[in-house]
């Protein structure tokens, strides 16, 4: 099955594969002899067939567990997490409690996430211990005598607080840690963590892929618990999950009156500690964890990369992608700090919709001197309204390479495809301890469409090194609001005024970068400019910036809008920072209502715009006068492209991704503008430089001479088969063919037409039309083929024949109404439309 499905992908024409051992295998096979003798062999026959590997450094994901094999023999590197809660003092006494603490977070993985996480399948609590406690009123610690454990046990523990010289009513809290006995995920906060993990992990699978590029983490995790007795008795947590805990932390100045004011504050102070508590929490795990991975990789001349947890996933919002969790109690808060460890950027992407992924990739990789990124792209049911697990096996061709034309526009170099599956996924054998099918589905290899999908893989790759060269043209720089995110509640206002300006920005077509406050300094402003590594910006946008890290930065915002440089804000008129707050810069805020409207107004127009609809346009300056641009016309409906004039002459050279050809070159007068027609779904690109010899205008289109129309519907006697040996029955082009008794049916449906008698119409050039399908499709005329497409719609001029026509059509379909319907899922074949939706016609061209 291996050297089927490598030799597949190379004809797909992927360019570089992970292994990943998911669920459905036996824990107790991950990493053992016959797991790397495999390995060694994929390792081969990727070398084989020209195919570049990178490290998937886990089972599953998570990463840092190895399967367990970190944490066998290590207890102390188990997760080990602080836990607190509060209660009012009457007598002088006070009883609290901590109860079935859980991680409802792995409850979408189904139960094989808790077989795979915890051993015995659930977690068991142990090693309690005192962290410390106090009055919240007052931000008094109390003694360590005061304080004394009444019951621990596995899921939770009890503890009371005597102080009798406390008033009675005076609200106190408690800090507790304790060691998940069971666990096999591990506690990042030490470095001997990342030092077992690589040499029990990273080791053995260097030696078994040795040409691979890098080791690839996923999902560092660290736990988002919840227990009973969370909430204080004032009102909610500020911080909604356990943190990871290690005595060291108490090293850094993380005592008990941190932890008070973090947790139960609410003034500006509190918010200052809580911030403070965030960044020093992530700075020991990053480098702990992920500096201990890079210099191991270094070592071993390999590179580093992947990526952590990412909240906004699927959407804008830097929270709006996973509900219910505090993102800060795992590494990923702070990107561009983890991006400093990587060797290249990735970053995660879910679903099919438009999304902060790709754009923010390419920002941290130009932080910090690297260019363009990797985007891991996966299935959710959760976009189509269903578990995630149940995935989307009805995802067609046509929207997976919508989506990965979005990527690439927005700075992806190349897209991670989670995942192509082994062959028996679809019939897996039944000591499997959880369904492949229904695994981040679907597995993109294992689509009837995929046998189509090497042209489309091959026009991204060619998109994808138009864009290559050159910078993007890009001015305005959108503020990564770390500080708030760190002070804030767990679901802060910046994080969604954040995704306003990063979708509008887009839609609007106006070119940004995600910059951080890191890259802010004294030597990056002047003359109304920012000049960062990543771009020089002229605008900087703040969303709902209330705080910032250093004082100087607020002096350096000033010196910039004073010497000419735009800021924009929404929400909060004034920012501090974090350690001065009695310091402002301040300035108007734009209404959240009103930025998509403001950036119309406020912004000149972009060199290139498509009417009716968000851009999808990409600038790349190579040198002053040539640029490369590209243009997607992300619709279903016909849309035109305007070109700026400009008064300098210019010179057009459009180049075909899906061939690699040049068209040639088009010359356009100075102040002219010039429009491009866009089929749905079209991707037009081309270099534009300004002409430095004598040029001529460019052509006008010609009216098209008026005739006479013509039109045959075709929408009766046409034939179908499953296969091209079955046996052809009528059937009719105006509904899917899973209403026709064919609901179960997933591969190549072939419908045929013969047309025995058919005169062409005063000679004219025709075209056959075909309005509605569903899935890709290839057209033959007489068993020669006349086009192809993977769109609901296609036109194909027909051949020149004065002979009896045979039409022939073959549409492949998805896996969906095969697959949802014997899973015992509530979805049915007829809710998957495949094949013809309405009836062809022949029209005058």
């Amino acid at each position: 099955m291996c050297r089927e499905a490598i030799a597949d992908m190379k004809r797909a024409g992927l360019g570089c594969i992970l292994v990943q051992a998911r669920l459905a295998m036996p824990l107790s096979d991950y990493l053992s002899p016959s797991y790397l003798a495999l390995c060694r062999l994929v390792s081969a026959l990727a070398d084989e067939h020209g195919l570049s590997i990178e490290i998937y450094d886990e089972y599953g994901w998570m990463s840092g567990h190895g399967g367990g094999l970190t944490v066998q023999g290590a207890d102390h590197l188990r997760e080990r997490h602080l836990f607190w809660t509060s209660g009012i003092l009457q007598n002088g006494q006070v009883t609290l409690q901590i109860s079935d603490i859980d991680a409802t977070f792995l409850d979408f993985l189904g139960p094989a996430a808790r077989r795979w996480t915890y051993e015995s399948g659930k977690p068991q609590w142990g090693l309690w211990q005192i962290v410390s406690g106090g009055v919240i009123s007052s931000r008094t610690l109390l003694q360590p005598s005061q304080i004394r454990f009444l019951e621990t046990g596995d899921s939770g523990c009890t503890v009371q607080i005597t102080a009798p010289d406390l008033p009675d009513g005076s609200p106190v809290a408690l800090f507790v840690a304790a060691t998940c006995l069971t666990s096999r995920l591990v506690n990042y906060l030490i470095q001997e963590t990342a030092e077992r993990f690589s040499n029990r992990v990273y080791a053995p699978l260097r030696e078994a892929f040795p040409k691979a590029e890098a080791f690839f983490f996923d999902h560092p995790y660290a736990g988002f618990y919840t227990w009973n007795g969370q909430n204080s008795a004032s009102g909610p947590d500020a911080i909604h999950n356990s943190l990871l805990w290690d005595n060291s932390l108490t090293e850094t100045g993380i005592d008990g009156i941190v932890l008070l004011d973090a947790v139960y504050g609410t003034d500006p102070q509190a918010a200052s500690q809580r911030a403070y508590l965030f960044e020093t929490y992530a700075r020991q795990m990053h480098h702990a964890f992920f500096g201990t991975l890079r210099r191991w990789c270094d070592v071993h001349d390999i590179g580093l990369t992947g990526h952590e947890l990412l909240p906004h996933v699927g959407g804008w919002n830097l929270l709006g992608g996973l509900g219910g969790i505090d993102a800060r109690v795992a590494p990923g808060g702070d990107y561009f700090g983890i991006d400093t460890f990587k060797t290249q950027s990735v970053t995660d992407a879910a679903d099919y919709n438009p999304q902060l992924s790709a754009i923010l990739g390419d920002s941290l990789a130009r932080a910090h001197g690297r260019t363009r990124c990797t985007v891991e792209q996966y299935s959710t049911g959760r976009e189509v309204g269903r578990p995630s697990l149940h995935g989307q096996w009805d995802l067609s061709l046509s929207r997976l390479r919508a989506q990965m034309i979005r990527h690439i526009f927005q700075g992806a170099r190349r897209v991670l495809l989670h995942a192509l599956f082994l062959p028996d996924a679809l019939h897996p054998n039944p000591d499997h301890q959880s369904a492949p099918r229904f695994d981040f589905a679907p597995g993109f290899n294992l689509q009837p469409w995929w046998d189509d999908a090497p042209d489309v893989l091959e026009e991204l790759a060619r998109l994808s090194a138009f864009l290559e060269g050159g910078v993007p043209v890009r001015s305005v720089a959108l503020f990564y609001p770390l500080e708030d995110l760190r002070e804030g509640r767990s679901s802060p206002d910046c994080a969604d005024h954040f995704g306003l300006w990063a979708e509008a920005l887009m839609n609007a077509g106006i070119g940004y970068t995600v910059i951080d406050e890191k890259q802010i300094n004294e030597e990056t402003v002047f003359n109304g400019w920012l000049h960062l590594t990543s771009g020089q910006f002229d605008t900087l946008i703040l969303p709902d910036v209330t705080v910032v890290h250093d004082p100087k930065t607020l002096s350096i915002l000033e010196e910039f809008s004073r010497t000419g440089g735009r800021i924009l804000r929404s929400g909060s008129t004034s920012t501090v920072s974090r350690n001065d707050r009695t310091r402002r810069f301040e300035g108007p805020a734009i209404l959240t209502s009103d930025i998509a409207f403001f950036i119309k107004d406020a912004f000149p127009s972009p060199l290139m715009s498509i009417e009716g609809q968000s851009q999808r346009i990409a600038v790349q300056k190579l040198t002053p006068s040539l640029l490369r641009v590209t243009v997607f016309n992300d619709s279903d409906q016909e849309r035109s492209a305007r070109l700026t004039a400009t008064p300098q002459e210019r010179t057009l050279l459009e180049w075909q991704c899906e061939t690699g050809e040049a068209m040639s070159p088009v010359f356009i007068s100075a102040n002219t503008t010039y429009v491009f027609p866009l089929k749905p779904k079209q991707l037009l690109a081309f270099e534009l430089s300004v002409t430095v010899s004598e040029t001529r205008s460019f052509p006008m289109n010609k009216a098209p001479c008026p005739s006479t129309p013509y039109k045959t519907i075709l929408e009766t006697d046409w034939l179908f088969q499953t296969g091209p040996d079955s046996s052809p029955v009528p059937i009719s082009v105006e509904c899917g063919w899973e209403q026709q008794g064919f609901g179960h049916f997933s591969g190549t449906g072939i419908y045929t037409l013969h047309l025995p008698h058919f005169n062409r119409f005063n000679k004219q050039s025709l075209s056959l039309i075909v309005p509605k399908i569903s899935g890709t499709m290839r057209c033959f005329v007489n068993e020669i083929q006349i086009g192809k497409s993977i769109e609901d719609n296609a036109s194909f001029l027909l051949p020149c024949l004065d002979q009896p026509f045979k039409i022939s059509i073959h549409i492949r379909n998805t896996m969906a109404n095969t697959l949802y319907p014997a899973m015992d899922t509530p979805l049915k074949p007829t809710e998957f439309p495949c094949g013809l939706l309405s009836a062809p016609y022949i029209s005058a061209s």
